[in-house]
């Protein structure tokens, strides 16, 4: 299922910090529960995720996305 799930997901496949946070939560968070797994994001205990969420990309999707034009993902 990990292979699985972090084999289909490449960074050609969207936002590069968004799918380095996706694989990290999902590589880090394998043995949690689903409610400690969300715990976890919501206290922001997963480096990428956090760091994502600062991103300049993390602005740029919900942007292109109302100017209805493809994002430009700078990976910061």
């Amino acid at each position: 299922m990990k292979a699985a799930a972090e084999g289909s997901l490449s960074e050609d496949s969207g936002a590069p910090l968004s799918v380095r946070a996706i694989k990290e939560v999902v590589r880090e968070s394998e043995t949690m529960s689903v409610a400690e797994a969300f715990r976890a994001i919501r206290e922001r205990r997963f480096p990428t995720h956090a760091a994502m969420l600062r991103s300049e990309d993390h602005v740029e999707g919900p942007r292109a996305f109302a100017e209805k034009r493809a994002p430009v993902w700078k990976g910061r």
